[in-house]
């Protein structure tokens, strides 16, 4: 039996890929490849996020029951998506807006462990990770954690520092080729793949060219939102509910949608990084990505030009009054949608039986054990609308 993980990373259009290999198991165990994820979800990051917060027996048991499914459906070959995978320590790290300052290490012993968590059913393994452009991973990973993820409230300037070692892609793959050997580890450039990364997989990964058997469903549920909503969603974090961060995400989608400020806005918005910002992160990045792209001998990313990028650039004005109250309209006009009103109601309901049913012994340790799984699968895993 093989095991093939996609590791990553996020905004790599990893939820469309999680979303056609979870609609499209049938096909693909006819294949010999079994689609493993938890019941009813289209990912794996439970897994991952289990062996992030020391719950070997989890992955262990997953891996376990997937490859007895595998074998019963007759395929050869286990396939997992977990993006969680890719930068662990890192990741953790958000949710306490703080920098890991030993995270590649922290990994490596993660990796490690993760190799011994396989079952002896399983005799090879094929790691694949895809990569973009280090700033715009950062950019995009950025408004992905204030939309919801972690909910962070703080500036890109204070995000940046926290996920800046993720930015080493080199070090961090070579992690997994330390672990798993470098002719197991595939990496690919998101932007070589025309940012369709569901057909490159298939033909690169699988080795499946002709896909007209399967189904395909192009729409994106992970669309940027215009930069004055986002500041706002920021802004609504400093004070919002962790455990409400769906509910406050597909709030802002309405609103995104009504007011349509995305296409209103000039590009510029979208430009967390000033060019000359830019410019300096990526001539500091470029020996780890040097050494990548010799490595695995793939395509260079897009190249910058420092030029160019000036001439386009304006500094983002920031949310002005009238706009954060005509937002701030909107707002309040969606939530008291009887749908959003209920929804919230049940989560603060939930949340209040949490705190007061009396728990002791074992049955408080094992709250404790679920407390930090859900809250590593919730601002971590939790992408289900996640990648770019």
């Amino acid at each position: 039996m093989k095991l093939i993980a996609h590791i990553g990373t996020h905004k790599t259009g990893t939820t469309a890929l999680q979303q056609f290999l979870h609609s499209n198991r049938a096909p693909l165990a006819a294949r010999g490849f079994h689609y493993a994820t938890p019941r009813g979800v289209p990912h794996s990051n439970l897994m991952a996020n289990a062996l992030n917060s020391g719950e070997g027996r989890v992955v262990h048991a997953f891996l376990t029951s997937q490859s007895r499914l595998a074998r019963q459906q007759g395929a050869d070959a286990i396939l997992v998506s977990a993006e969680n995978f890719y930068a662990m320590s890192v990741l953790a790290s958000m949710a306490q807006r703080k920098i890991c300052t030993n995270a590649v290490e922290r990994d490596q012993r993660l990796i490690a462990t993760l190799g011994s968590l396989i079952p002896e059913s399983v005799t090879a393994c094929r790691i694949v990770c895809y990569f973009r452009r280090p700033d715009r991973y950062a950019e995009s990973l950025y408004s992905q954690h204030v939309k919801r993820g972690i909910s962070f409230d703080g500036s890109f300037d204070e995000f940046l520092p926290i996920i800046s070692s993720a930015l080493s892609y080199n070090t961090y793959i070579r992690s997994w080729c330390n672990a798993f050997g470098k002719e197991n580890c595939v990496v690919r450039v998101y932007e070589s793949a025309d940012r369709d990364i569901v057909s490159d997989f298939m033909l690169n990964v699988l080795g499946i060219d002709h896909t007209t058997q399967f189904s395909r469903n192009d729409r994106r549920d992970n669309e940027r939102v215009g930069r004055d909503l986002l500041e706002f969603k920021r802004l609504i974090n400093k004070t919002a509910r962790f455990s409400e961060r769906d509910l406050e995400r597909a709030i802002l989608r309405v609103i995104d949608e009504t007011m349509g400020l995305r296409n209103a806005e000039p590009s510029y918005y979208q430009e967390f990084l000033s060019p000359y910002r830019r410019a300096e992160l990526l001539k500091d990045l470029q020996p780890e990505v040097e050494a990548l792209q010799t490595s695995f001998d793939v395509p260079p990313f897009p190249r910058f030009d420092l030029d160019t990028a000036k001439a386009k650039w304006r500094p983002y004005p920031g949310l002005d009054e009238r706009r954060r109250r005509e937002i701030e309209l909107h707002y309040d006009q969606v939530n008291r949608r009887l749908r959003f009103r209920l929804e919230r109601l049940a989560l603060r309901a939930a949340s209040l039986v949490r705190r007061r049913v009396p728990v002791t012994g074992v049955a408080l340790d094992a709250l404790k054990a679920i407390g930090a799984k859900r809250a590593l699968h919730g601002f971590l895993g939790g992408m289900q609308g996640r990648s770019a």
